[in-house]
């Protein structure tokens, strides 16, 4: 059986946090699984994306048939010492658990037994909830549009010999997306720059191509000309967002940094971004529009219709690298 309020049974609720781990989209779990999308997304906002971890019993705790035992030798009146030595347990400890369950009168190994796991349930103090000044720390950090991640490495970089004020990138975020923990506000992860509900994993599926931009051809491939901005035409190209789904395109000219704003007023799914690099571009005589380089964004899925229609080879940077579009970005950023 899987939780009530999900409504899926456990192997359910195994397979989706098993296809979503895997970066798999919404659509594609709601094939798997024959169900709605909405009950997904639900489900999975329920813990914000993160997978909750397993119950299991502390090793060391009393076991359930071992209360068992405990309930027995009370109905036989032996001794918690007695007791404890067939448990191979501290007497003390068979003591306090008797005593911490109503005592011998009222000492049942089954309520006692659900009684410790509702117990064990407590939502535990968060790391950051006992560190103030680490959590205004990185409440700052987040403000300032830094990653968890840059947060975890800054922290240990600047406080060597100060562990408490260390703290891995993980718990940031599961701070930032269990309200349980009662860490940040439950509206902190607006700070992301992913600004997402829920955690979404960094690791996609390599399994097939959908997603995934075909054809790409290298920035090394890119002529001198355009390397060395001898000569104007070699545009670099990116999106620049307002409010979701608003955004326009970017072409700034290598040569003469001259700026074009390119409207998208019907979005930038990658056949409407061609649409309007097709357009725009084609408007301006040819050495003006020589070649284009733009990152690995997925709005460049029709590259190849791009450069078929106006003869323009479109370029693609590295996968981390950074600055390869250095004239577009310090220019947009001004």
């Amino acid at each position: 059986m899987g939780s009530k309020a999900s409504g899926f049974t456990v192997e359910q609720e195994n397979l989706i946090w098993d296809l979503h781990r895997r970066g798999e989209s919404l659509g594609e779990i709601e094939r798997f699984l024959g169900v709605t999308m909405p009950r997904i997304r639900r489900f999975l906002r329920e813990s914000s994306g993160i997978r909750p971890v397993p119950r299991a019993r502390r090793i060391g705790h009393i076991t359930a048939g071992e209360r068992e035992e405990v309930s027995r030798g009370i109905a036989s009146g032996d001794s918690a010492r007695t007791i404890a030595e067939k448990l191979r347990r501290s007497p003390s400890t068979i003591a306090r658990a008797i005593a911490r369950n109503g005592g011998r009168e009222h000492y049942r190994a089954m309520d006692v037994d659900a009684a410790a796991y509702v117990r064990a349930r407590r939502p535990k103090i968060s790391v950051l909830c006992g560190r103030p000044i680490l959590r205004t720390v990185i409440s700052e950090k987040l403000h300032e549009q830094w990653s968890p991640q840059q947060i975890s490495v800054w922290l240990r970089r600047e406080n060597p010999a100060d562990p408490q004020m260390w703290v891995s990138h993980e718990m940031i975020y599961r701070c930032l997306y269990i309200p349980v923990l009662k860490a940040f506000d439950s509206n902190v992860f607006h700070e992301l720059r992913t600004d997402r509900p829920i955690r979404r994993p960094r690791g996609k599926k390599r399994s097939h191509g959908r997603g995934r931009i075909r054809n790409m051809v290298s920035i090394d491939r890119r002529g001198a000309a355009a390397n060395d901005r001898s000569e104007p035409g070699h545009l670099e190209g990116d999106l620049v967002f307002g409010t979701r789904p608003s955004a326009v395109a970017t072409l700034v000219d290598r040569h003469s940094r001259s700026t074009h704003v390119v409207a998208l007023p019907d979005g930038y799914r990658a056949e409407t971004v061609a649409d309007a690099l097709i357009a725009y571009p084609g408007r301006l005589p040819t050495h003006l529009r020589r070649s284009l380089t733009w990152d690995r964004g997925r709005e460049m899925a029709e590259h190849e219709r791009i450069t078929v229609t106006l003869e323009m080879p479109v370029y693609f940077c590295a996968p981390h690298p950074p600055w390869q579009r250095g004239t577009n970005e310090n220019t947009v950023s001004i």
